[in-house]
């Protein structure tokens, strides 16, 4: 075969790969009908699911089962729009009854199976199994397997073909070669050689694993199943790899005839071509990954992936036979495997610099596109196993900063003057520590491999904490007032409410009433009363806790012929829901990621603007040349841009001056006692004795002072609040106070001008 038939092939090839159209990944149900839960008053004539993206019928299946489980027969599966979104079975009449629907589905591109089940009644209600639709995409390990296997094999081969045309041929460009720089080209393009064909061997056996896993599920030895499965996205991706590696085996066929001159076969078309068909292989893995199932902007989404995917297998790959050729150069005379040390590290610091700043900016815009925020980064399976990733990563990138800084200043020395004591060491130690960046650069890829199987944070659910009780106690004057809640996770809760004298014995009142207030924005309030259900006992149900966050409990108790009597409380609910006193303190992911929340746009754009800082350092030092120079620089100050852009619309559109304040101060008596006596001295002439807007100064004010009795102050926080009074309020008639009152005190004041809503509603 000519090489110009070999080059048309390879050119069909990726033509092939780039022809692909946008794909999806992890099918997950959007809606239902009959919907979960819900209780018909009549037989549905068939049910239905629609799910976000299209999925494989001839794979996927609905059952119907009764509460008793006993199996209804259903009509066959068929898809209800052409695009294979919404999948229906039709069902005879049903009597009167709960029903259980169990789904699962074939995503048409990536082979993850997602199953699921929810209830529905006819006449009564449903079965109270969930709340909704549930998905189970749990990982599966000879898949995730499959992917490791593939990402470990393109990386061998970007480093290979990569290694060589980037690095290691401009090397020798301008070089007069000595015998023992001819032999050791040869030693490592064979050695390279070997290594490609274990990469195709461990990309074949991915491949394999892959069709193992399908077919037990699915019975592709059966033709036409095995057609079907062929004309999916995924059975594609796996027909497409499949080719790439026949072509890339026929490459090293090629290869085989690297002469002991070393002159042969050491550069020209063949690289470039194995280079080409290395990057197809990337290509594929972008096209089923998590960027696909975007429903918008999926196109640009898959090209920053495939871009990301470059950059890491052509920086770890890349330091495999970095790693290599220094190992190999050590027999070399030592003041030529100096300049060979130096030389080799100075070509491919800028590459991996490269790399590395293109894994920073596209990770960055796949983190916001998968992850889903700061919350379910440290709430769910997959965001913590990309902190993980994230955190080999940070080593990774030490030991490259000890190679940049430490290691290269030391082997400049040592090549300048290679008699030194200190030429050997550093020598030495650039092996060391590019060996160790190498395991660690390693150990990415089999997180990876996990990490590509896994749900996307954005659709996965939060890690739940298990149920349990809280019980909160305070003493308020005479009485004490004890809550507790069951199962103390956010949502739905029951809330057992004791009130006891200072002997433990039950006290009669008239009305008990709580009132929920989330802290964490402007929300308003919420107010139930609380149900008797015996003297001193008062029973409460309902999901007034429906947020993460923190939260303010109030529970007001009413006797005859006295005040009223209120004990609060602080509570914090966690990401994985459990609901606790604010004292327990929250877990350190969880406090990171509440501040990161809180800071919105600020926090990512104050870390957008020190990475454009830190790696315009990282370019000048890890730069050879002015062209290496001008795109690690152009990473910069795109970050820069992005982080500085974030961080003018966190201070001209969401920063407010009390955004990250919070009441130190909980409203119990001495606290309200304090607001009291403040607001009787300060606030009364204008806002009135009980905070109604009818002070003796009031008629003389344009506009007329807020009235607090009309629950105004529910819809702002307590920062607000705590600002106006020490500030003033623009454009009206309130003063600050800044200069008459402590920060404490205007705490202490906040907390009475609340008091003031809460007794007005009564």
């Amino acid at each position: 075969m000519s090489r110009k038939h070999i080059l048309w092939l390879i050119t069909l090839f990726v033509v092939m790969l780039t022809a692909v159209p946008t794909i999806y990944a992890h099918a997950v149900p959007v809606s239902s009908d009959p919907a979960p839960n819900a209780v018909l008053d009549g037989s549905p004539a068939q049910i239905s699911i629609a799910f976000n993206e299209p999925v494989v019928t001839t794979f996927s299946q609905i059952r119907l089962l009764t509460q008793s489980g006993e199996e209804v027969e259903v009509g066959p599966l068929t898809a209800v729009d052409p695009n294979n979104l919404t999948i229906a079975v039709t069902v005879p009449p049903l009597p009167q009854g709960a029903y259980l629907v169990s789904w699962q589905v074939l995503s048409a591109v990536d082979g993850h199976t997602t199953s699921g089940a929810y209830s529905f009644g006819v006449g009564v209600a449903a079965m109270a199994i969930s709340n909704e639709a549930s998905l189970s995409a749990q990982i599966s390990v000879p898949n995730a397997l499959a992917r490791w296997l593939t990402l470990t094999a393109v990386a061998l081969l970007m480093g290979l073909f990569a290694f060589r045309l980037l690095v290691w041929n401009p090397l020798w460009r301008h070089v007069e070669r000595e015998a023992d720089d001819v032999a050791l080209d040869v030693r490592l393009a064979r050695l390279g050689i070997r290594i490609g064909i274990v990469a195709l061997a461990l990309l074949t056996l991915a491949l394999i694993v892959i069709f193992i896993t399908q077919n037990q599920k699915f019975a592709l030895i059966n033709g036409d199943n095995f057609g079907v499965w062929l004309n999916t996205r995924y059975g594609l991706m796996w027909l497409y790899r499949f080719l790439l590696a026949a072509a890339l085996l026929f490459l090293f066929l090629l290869f085989m005839d690297v002469a002991d001159d070393g002159q042969t076969g050491l550069t020209g078309w063949p690289w470039a071509a194995g280079f080409i068909l290395a990057g197809g292989l990337a290509l594929s893995v972008a096209l089923v990954s998590h960027s696909a199932a975007l429903p918008e902007d999926n196109t640009q989404a898959v090209l920053v992936d495939f871009v990301h995917v470059l950059a890491a297998t052509m920086w770890i790959g890349g330091l495999l036979f970095l790693a290599l050729s220094l190992w190999l150069a050590r027999s070399l005379a030592a003041e030529s495997r100096t300049w060979l040390y130096l030389s080799l590290i100075l070509n491919f610091s800028g590459l991996a610099a490269l790399a590395v700043g293109l894994l920073a900016v596209s990770g960055v815009y796949l983190a916001v596109q998968h992850v889903g925020g700061w919350t379910r980064l440290v709430g769910t399976a997959y965001g913590l196993t990309l902190l993980l990733k994230l955190a080999i990563v940070g080593l990774t990138i030490v030991t490259a900063g000890v190679n940049l800084l430490y290691i290269k200043p030391r082997l400049n020395r040592a090549y300048e003057n290679p008699e030194t004591p200190t030429s050997a060491t550093a020598v030495r130690r650039s092996r060391i520590v590019v060996t160790i960046e190498l395991v660690v650069a390693l150990l990415i890829l089999f997180v990876t491999g996990f990490l590509t199987d896994m749900q996307r944070g954005v659709d996965a659910p939060l890690l739940a904490d298990a149920p349990g009780q809280t019980v909160l106690t305070q003493q308020v004057e005479d009485l004490t007032v004890q809550v507790i809640i069951t199962p103390a996770l956010v949502g739905n809760n029951t809330f057992e409410i004791t009130i006891t004298d200072e002997m433990g014995r039950a006290v009669e009142v008239d009305e008990v009433s709580a009132r929920f207030t989330y802290l964490g924005q402007s929300l308003g309030a919420a107010e139930a009363d609380a149900e008797s259900v015996a003297p001193g006992l008062f029973h409460l149900e309902g999901s007034y806790i429906s947020l993460m966050g923190d939260w303010q409990l109030e529970v007001s108790v009413r006797q005859p012929g006295t005040f009223d009597t209120f004990a609060a409380y602080r509570l914090q609910a966690g990401i994985g829901g459990n609901i606790q006193p604010m004292e327990s303190g929250a877990r350190p992911l969880e406090r990171a990621a509440h501040l990161m929340t809180l800071a919105n746009t600020g926090g990512t754009g104050l870390l957008l603007v020190l990475f454009a800082i830190g790696w315009g350092f990282v370019a000048v030092k890890a730069a050879k040349t002015e062209w290496q120079l001008v795109p690690l620089l152009a990473i910069s100050l795109v970050a820069f841009w992005f982080g500085s852009s974030h961080l003018i619309n966190f201070f001209t559109v969401e920063y407010t001056p009390a955004k990250f304040a919070t009441n130190p101060f909980l409203p119990d008596v001495e606290s309200i006692t304090i607001g009291q006596e403040l607001f009787l001295q300060n606030c009364a002439p204008c806002h009135g004795q009980y905070g109604q807007g009818d002070g003796p100064t009031a008629v003389t004010l344009y506009p007329p002072p807020a009235d607090f009795s009309s629950g105004h102050t529910a819809i702002h926080p307590d920062g607000d609040l705590y600002y106006w009074i020490l500030n003033g309020i623009p454009d009206t008639q309130m003063p600050g106070f800044a200069d008459r009152i402590s920060n404490d005190e205007a705490w202490h004041l906040v907390n009475f001008v609340r008091r003031l809503s809460v007794q007005s509603s009564q």
